[in-house]
């Protein structure tokens, strides 16, 4: 029996069916009943085999598209291994399913990560972005899309939405003032910000939120009237309740929405930030990077040509950080521009490790690559599906994957295929094709 822990954690083990490679829906075995969509919603629980009444039916699931500030970290791993696995599922029952990530490369964090790093900002997000994709392709991530910011198609795309919104009349110029976190690259309203003090000790402010700090800011720029969407979100939220999953996010949603909403600055003055896609008619200023990195699912359904039926049967996974970006700004520039909202948001949480968030600064970050190595991409998989909450954040430890794989992996179900595959069970030793 190939155990996890100790010498043995790089002995190869191979599951068939953890990660869905190789894993026939006509198998049988009993296991494949539980629908891996289950926790977010009043999934049935059928069988995962095809279902002809679907056949052909798209699907367009999505993770969040990774920001190439930092190296990947077991946090993106889980969004991807979620999209993944919602996405095979579609695919074993019978519907055409759309599959997309990528990387999110525009930004002042951008900017200044390839400055620290002493590059240019494109080889800069040439180089991270290429961790991302040896992460997936190790960790059998089978997405069909790979979306980069920087693609021409993502700049086209891009322009085309914001002077559909221009010409509806939902931005307009003027000047804005407030807090701003460059780390969120977001602005924040008076009551999202609190004191602290930075590592020597000198009095700061920070986003409540975060926790980042912020800074005062006045400039003018591009505004959207986010303010004119109040009403029709509270709307969508209440007759759509499967519309964010878990409740409490959707909860957390329409709580944001019984303050009002204050318009959102979405450009940025050209000489602060270069690295970005500038304002159509208007060089002086670049886009927002949410805005811009938001419409990269857009992008990848085809827009601004035939984009209707993928969009249509569209579904995100995204964490809990970025959940106001999705559940409140995205849904407000889809209904601005006239197009249809998301079928659902599905929101997972976090993982920290002994107790923490994980930080650089703080030396506690996984690396997903490491632990592949150790555990085996099906290992690693397996235990981030059996043991994420989507509501709740889990601790990480090495010892928590060596006690679930060796107990459910390599004992339960390594026992019972050693069984069932014995001589006395089959004396012939034939095998249908996995």
């Amino acid at each position: 029996m190939a155990y996890f822990g100790g010498a043995l954690t790089r002995r190869p083990f191979r599951c068939v069916g953890v990660a869905g490679r190789g894993f026939s829906p006509s198998s049988g075995s009993r296991w494949q009943r539980r629908s891996p969509a289950g926790c977010w919603g009043r999934t049935a629980r059928r069988s995962l085999c095809q279902d002809t009444s679907l056949a052909g039916e798209p699907h367009y699931i999505t993770t969040p598209i990774f920001y190439v500030n930092a190296a990947p970290h077991i946090g993106h791993l889980y969004s991807a291994v979620i999209a993944d696995c919602l996405h095979r599922y579609k695919l074993m029952r019978g519907c055409r399913s759309r599959f997309s990530t990528g990387t999110d490369e525009h930004g002042l964090k951008i900017q200044q990560a390839a400055l620290a790093a002493g590059k240019d900002p494109q080889t800069f997000c040439n180089e991270v972005s290429e961790k991302f994709k040896t992460l997936f392709q190790r960790c059998d991530i089978a997405y069909t899309d790979y979306i980069r910011t920087t693609d021409p198609r993502h700049r086209s795309a891009v322009e085309h939405f914001w002077k559909v919104l221009r010409d509806k009349g939902f931005i307009y110029k003027g000047s804005y003032e407030g807090w701003y976190s460059t780390q969120d690259e977001s602005f924040l309203t008076p009551s999202q910000v609190g004191d602290s003090v930075d590592s020597m000790g000198r009095p700061i402010k920070v986003s409540l939120e975060s926790g980042h700090k912020v800074d005062w800011v006045k400039e003018e720029n591009y505004l959207f009237r986010l303010s004119a969407f109040r009403a029709p979100l509270r709307a969508w939220l209440a007759e759509s309740p499967q519309a964010v999953r878990p409740e409490r996010f959707h909860a957390a949603a329409l709580r944001w929405l019984q303050e009002e909403l204050p318009d959102l600055s979405v450009s940025r003055q050209r000489d602060r930030l270069q690295w970005g896609i500038p304002v159509p008619g208007d060089p002086s200023q670049t886009i927002y990077v949410w805005l811009d990195a938001l419409v990269n699912y857009l992008t990848v359904a085809g827009y601004p040509h035939s984009c209707a039926e993928w969009w249509a049967a569209a579904h995100h996974v995204v964490g809990k950080d970025i959940l106001k970006f999705h559940a409140i700004y995205w849904p407000a520039f889809l209904l601005a521009a006239g197009l249809p909202l998301p079928q659902a948001l599905y929101v997972h949480s976090h993982w920290t490790a002994g107790g923490q968030k994980m930080s650089k600064s703080l030396g506690n970050v996984v690396d997903p690559l490491e632990r592949c190595q150790d555990f085996t991409a099906d290992g690693m998989r397996y235990f981030l599906l059996r043991q994420g909450v989507p509501d709740s954040d889990c601790d990480y430890y090495d010892d928590k994957v060596v006690k679930l794989l060796n107990a459910e992996l390599a004992d339960s179900l390594g026992g019972l295929l050693s069984r069932c595959t014995a001589p006395a069970l089959n004396p012939r030793q034939v095998y249908p094709s996995f």
